[in-house]
This record gives structure tokens, C-alpha cells and sequence, in this order.
């Protein structure tokens, strides 16, 4: 009787650690001196089910990850263990040391232009709080990337989830030379400084190919018809493949989920 019970604590024991070290799904944070932002960011990182360094894995970069990055995490790593998707390393940068360091890091340029259309001045949008894309741009893909290749076993198939100012800042790097396979770009604020992003990509050589998952609603009027602006643009590049989804019914805020469920099980297959 004695031998049963150790077996069975032993077996038990074997399975609980088995659980903790393949099934958890835990963050871990890194830390970079940035040359280009002059300052030391954050980026917190969640492995795929099973990780092995033995294997080379997608990683999906995600903006806004003080409030997306568990959720999204969570998501991938069901996905992923489950076959849906491939499994990825997901990368969250977060925005929460530096006040207006958001506005700051996703915008190019200090609009002129708010997201109904209406005119404002430059106590509005200023150097205080936009227009520092470029220098973000240079860390995010000269200085982060990276730093993940280095500390993980990555396939340099990289994804990019930008919402809101984020999904602006998607659409702008099209026009750069920039290394994401796949774009989600939800319900992006393609307003900023009166479709710049439409302007830019019109005029520029498009010819890397890219996946592009765009979701929009349709408040207010302004905002939705430059992102439908934007849209037929992109229709114009035979490099993009395209995908949209228009959520009349929810909001800016409220379509995110469903964006990004819909839009990974197409793009990471």
C-alpha cells in the first residue's frame, strides 16, 4: 500500500511539473536603452505553447499593451496549442512611463485636422505629443526586433497589431521600407492629419509583399470615409492582400477582439 501511495504522489508530482513548465502561459519583461528614443523602454513577451529553442517561431508585435497584452497572449497561445494558428511568440510594448508618449510614438506628423474633420490649432497637436513616428519607427525595427531575435528562437516572419493611432501608424510604414510580413491595422486613425497616410502610400513604390488585415465602424462620418479612402488605395497594390471587415454595429473601441480573432486565423496559418 505504502509503494502505491509514493507511486501516485510521484506520478502526480511528475504531471504537476509537466503542467508548469509546457502548459503556462507567463509574461516576461525585457528592458532596452533605445539610442533613437534616447531612453529605456519596456517590451514584455509570452512564449507559445510547448516553446523550444530547438524551434524558429512567427512573433506578432501588439501595441497598447497595458490593455491588450494579456488578452491577446491568451488568445494566441489557445490558438497555437490548439493548431488554429502557428505558434507564436507575442510581443506587447507598452505605454505607461512617459505622459503623451502614445500620441508621440505612433504619429509622423502634428495634425491639423481632429477625427471628425473639424479643424484645430497647434495647442491641439504639437511636438509635445506627436509626430515623433520616425524615431519610434528606427527603434522598433532597428533596436526591438532585434533584441527578441536574440533572446529567442524566431523565423523572421513578423506580425504588426496596431489599433486606433496604431493602426495609422500601420498604414504609414507601408511607404517605408519596413520588415512585417502581416499588417492588422483596426479601425486606424486614418483622419491624422487629413489622410496623410492615403497621400503617402499613393505616392510611393509600393512592392513588398505584405498581408493586410483592416477592420472599421462607422462613427464619425470623417473617420470612416478616409479609412474607405484608404482602403480603395490599397486595392490599387497588387502586393497587398487584402482583407475587411466593416462592424456596423460596435464601436472603436468595442471591435477589437473580434478583429483580432478574425483577422489572426487568416493571416498566421
Amino acid at each position: 500500500m505504502k509503494r502505491v501511495v509514493l507511486i501516485l504522489i510521484f506520478s502526480l508530482t511528475k504531471f504537476l511539473f509537466a503542467q508548469g513548465t509546457i502548459c503556462i502561459n507567463q509574461s516576461i519583461e525585457h528592458k532596452i536603452h533605445s539610442k533613437y528614443l534616447n531612453e529605456e523602454r519596456s517590451y514584455w513577451v509570452s512564449l507559445p505553447f510547448n516553446y523550444s529553442d530547438s524551434i524558429k517561431y512567427p512573433v506578432i508585435y501588439l501595441f497598447d499593451a497595458e490593455w491588450r497584452f494579456d488578452l491577446i497572449k491568451s488568445i494566441a497561445f489557445d490558438l497555437g496549442a490548439n493548431r488554429k494558428i502557428q505558434n507564436s511568440i507575442v510581443v506587447g510594448i507598452p505605454y505607461v512611463e512617459v505622459e503623451n508618449k502614445r500620441g508621440m510614438d505612433l504619429t509622423f506628423s502634428q495634425s491639423r485636422t481632429e477625427y471628425d474633420g473639424n479643424p484645430v490649432d497647434s495647442t491641439w497637436y504639437n511636438s509635445s505629443n506627436s509626430g515623433g513616428g520616425q524615431n519610434f519607427f528606427n527603434y522598433l525595427t532597428k533596436e526591438l526586433i532585434a533584441d527578441v531575435n536574440k533572446h529567442y528562437s524566431t523565423n523572421n516572419h513578423e506580425t504588426l497589431i496596431g489599433h486606433s493611432y496604431g493602426g495609422y501608424f500601420g498604414g504609414y510604414i507601408l511607404s517605408l521600407n519596413h520588415p512585417f510580413e502581416v499588417i492588422h491595422i483596426y479601425d486606424p486613425s486614418i483622419w491624422f492629419s487629413n489622410g496623410e497616410v492615403i497621400n503617402r502610400l499613393k505616392e510611393s513604390d509600393y512592392r513588398k509583399d505584405v498581408k493586410i488585415h483592416l477592420t472599421y465602424q462607422p462613427k464619425p462620418e470623417f473617420h470612416r470615409k478616409k479609412i474607405e479612402e484608404f482602403i480603395e488605395e490599397l486595392k490599387q497594390h497588387q502586393n497587398v492582400t487584402l482583407s475587411t471587415m466593416f462592424y456596423g454595429a460596435d464601436t472603436h473601441n468595442s471591435l477589437f477582439l473580434d478583429s483580432f480573432y478574425q483577422g489572426i486565423l487568416k493571416t498566421n496559418k
